[in-house]
């Protein structure tokens, strides 16, 4: 981050082990869902204080719009929906408002209510203000009439109702679902990220404990449907109760799904690395899981898949984490374009707390202004975020220490890639792979002189697309 630093609890020791291939396991067990395989080694990362205690202990609850003012975003990065509705007009909830091209996804309405206006707005987590339908909702929640669809019965089909459904990526990168889908290549392995390794970070916890049964019937839905042989759910050690329910959930429905830990290290859930622990298949920089016949979604997207699928509901609701210094943290599902001001209330955000950190410590960003709402890819507020991630001190001299070496899990070397990055140096940052950098923010958090490595690794990779 570029104003905060995270306080890291311990930093693992980096060890590169040997891979261990895992061992043929008898059918049986496979149906049962307890065989999982051994785990494939990746050096590096941190252990990092988690916070999860401080939101993981109560029900997902429901938050409905009431009559406030949602800005619903139509723009997602170079993606902007198209607006079909008007100023004045009514709609109803699941009602499309915006129209996406063959590559973009439609944008539907959260609640039902009056079209105000049509404008840029804050999205949470967004540096730049975005499109947006600011809709006046009338308190009634009035669903538009859904025809009874089927499930999709071939990929193509899958695709189109991905994209006409609103679904993308909930992980963060907010890639449209259905594009994903489109650019499967015959995959024989589908993985689901159930990391959360982020510190602060609980909703997807809370989701596969709650909806586990969802999640599993979404997952075999998709394997049969594309032919893909093995189903993976990756989750972090920390998480026994989303392990378990998942296991009970995939035991019950008689599947041959398995759940897999993966390691609680930052970032476990990074999708290279994610990728290397449940298959041992290694994801060259820049190429795409489709490439290595993997097919991976993060838990939330199958969630949002499975209900456009088997109910037609569009993606019109977000799981986020409210946490940090407020009275009543956990985990709420709100209408996208809900105000994050509204939320502090919920939260009962402490008074002196003026830092609202949007999205987890080692990735996320401050809240880009006090009017933002949330937008499809919001994961997590983390309000009086200025106790938990004190401000950086200043940046120093580089002291060749390699500390930032020992921790990337990409096995890059951080501290060459930033002295390319401050000459500007494009030929250097191509030979020592800047575009195998996931961005996690390991080498920054382990840096004792306060470089800014991620960041300036980050504006680097937007300088060589530019």
């Amino acid at each position: 981050m570029s104003s905060h630093s995270f306080p890291i609890a311990e930093r693992m020791q980096p060890a590169l082990l040997g891979q261990r291939q895992s061992p043929a396991t008898p059918f049986w067990r496979r149906l049962i869902s307890i065989a999982t395989p051994a785990p494939h080694h990746w050096r590096g990362g941190l252990k990092l204080k988690g916070y999860k205690h401080l939101s993981n202990s109560t029900p997902i609850a429901p938050l409905p719009a009431g009559h406030m003012l949602l800005a619903i975003p139509l723009e997602r990065g170079r993606r902007c929906a198209e607006p079909c509705v008007q100023p004045g007009q009514y709609v109803r909830k699941g009602e499309v408002i915006g129209m996406g091209d063959g590559n973009t996804p439609w944008v539907h309405a959260s609640t039902s209510g009056t079209v105000q206006q049509i404008g840029p707005t804050f999205a949470a987590d967004s540096a730049e203000p975005v499109l947006a339908v600011t809709l006046r909702a009338d308190g009634l929640d009035q669903w538009l009439t859904r025809p009874v669809l089927v499930p999709p019965q071939t990929p193509e089909a899958l695709v189109e109702r991905a994209l006409q459904m609103g679904i993308v990526g909930l992980g963060g990168a907010g890639f449209p679902t259905g594009l994903k889908l489109a650019g499967a290549q015959q995959p024989d392995l589908l993985l689901i990220n159930g990391a959360e390794c982020e510190p602060f970070l609980t909703c997807d916890d809370r989701l596969m404990r709650e909806r586990a049964e969802t999640l599993i019937e979404t997952a075999d839905y998709l394997a049969t449907l594309l032919g893909i042989e093995q189903t993976r759910f990756g989750v972090e050690t920390n998480k026994p109760e989303a392990m378990a329910a998942l296991r009970t959930a995939s035991r019950q429905a008689r599947t041959s799904v398995e759940i897999c830990p993966l390691p609680t290290r930052y970032p476990a859930g990074g999708q290279p690395l994610m990728i290397k622990s449940l298959s041992g298949r290694n994801l060259a920089p820049g190429a795409r899981p489709a490439e290595i016949g993997v097919l991976a979604l993060n838990v939330a997207t199958l969630h949002a898949l499975g209900r456009a699928v088997f109910h037609a509901e569009p993606l019109i609701t977000r799981v986020l984490t409210l946490t940090g210094g407020c009275e009543r943290p956990g985990n709420v599902e709100v209408p996208i374009g809900y105000p994050v001001i509204a939320l502090r209330a919920v939260a009962g955000a402490f008074a002196e707390s003026q830092l609202t950190q949007v999205g987890g410590p080692m990735m996320g960003q401050p809240l880009p202004d006090p009017s933002a709402v949330i937008s499809k890819t919001s994961s997590c507020l983390i309000f009086g975020a200025e106790r938990y991630l004190p401000a950086a001190e200043p940046a120093g001299s580089c002291i060749r220490c390699n500390r930032c070496v020992d921790v990337c899990p990409m096995s890059l070397r951080p501290l060459d890639l930033y002295s390319a990055a401050q000459s500007q140096d494009q030929a250097s940052l191509q030979a020592l792979q800047l575009d195998a950098c996931i961005e996690c923010g390991s080498c920054t958090s382990s840096c004792p002189s306060n470089l800014p490595l991620r960041d300036s690794f980050r504006q680097s990779k937007m300088e060589m697309r530019q």
